[in-house]
Order: C-alpha cells, then sequence, then structure tokens
C-alpha cells in the first residue's frame, strides 16, 4: 500500500504544476500495482477537493472527487474518532514543526496501517519518518 498526499494528487491535476510531470510518470508507475494499493483519507480528499476548487475551480475539483470516489485502485479510510483525537496530541504535541492537522491524520493512519510509503511532494512526510516517493527534491 501507498498514501497518495494532496501535493500529489494536485501535481497530477495541475497541468502548471512544478510537480506535475514526476507526478504523472510516477503516476504511471503505481496504476501497474507495483506499490500496493492507494490509501487516501477523507480529510485528504477534502483538502485535495477544496485546493482544486479554489485553484483550478470547481468542475475541476468535483471531477476529481468523483474520479477518487469511483476508483477500484483507490482505498478510501476515513478518519475516526481515536485517529482523530491521536491526529489531535500529535499537532499539540508537535505544532512548532509546522505540520498541518491534516499530516497529522495522515501521520497516524499510516502508523495504524503500516504504511511507510508516500506518494507526496511535501517534506513533512521526511521529517516523520515515512519514504515520500518519488525522489525529488523540494
Amino acid at each position: 500500500m501507498i498514501f497518495v498526499d494532496t501535493g500529489a494528487w494536485f501535481a497530477l491535476k495541475a497541468p502548471d504544476d512544478r510537480f506535475h510531470d514526476q507526478a504523472v510518470t510516477f503516476h504511471d508507475e503505481l496504476v501497474t500495482g507495483r506499490h500496493g494499493s492507494l490509501v487516501v483519507s477523507d480529510y485528504i480528499l477534502d483538502e485535495t477537493s477544496t485546493l482544486l476548487m479554489d485553484v483550478k475551480g470547481g468542475g475541476v475539483a468535483a471531477a476529481f472527487l468523483d474520479e477518487a470516489l469511483k476508483s477500484r485502485s483507490v482505498r478510501l479510510i476515513w478518519v475516526d474518532p481515536q485517529l482523530f483525537h491521536q491526529a489531535a496530541n500529535m499537532f499539540k504535541s508537535g505544532s512548532e514543526r509546522g505540520w498541518s492537522f491534516t499530516d497529522c491524520t495522515s501521520f497516524e493512519l499510516m502508523h495504524r496501517l503500516k504504511i511507510m510509503e508516500v506518494f507526496a511532494f511535501d517534506r513533512h512526510f521526511d521529517e516523520a519518518g515515512f519514504n515520500r516517493l518519488p525522489k525529488v527534491l523540494i
């Protein structure tokens, strides 16, 4: 399994994003199943849809959400109350790191599911000890 972060989803849908080419190339590798299923949380879908709506418009955001929800290769995991509270504790104890609350929900979810790989362009995953792919300088 590999977790997919907002930055990766955004780069895939935004041709003008600086990571678009790397995202498309790596996504093409992912669809082969080499890294297992793609895992995403409801918080990531919310964050990505909102970002796409703000930057690319409602049509792009709605199309992304529809595609993600219908995809057989995407496994959606909901943040439950226990995970929420674990993320809140992480967020409060590490606020000086600059990790967002959504980052903390992702980290806790990845720990719970024992996922070490993440499709992301966010250095916070490196800081949290995960294997961020693709390997690009950020």
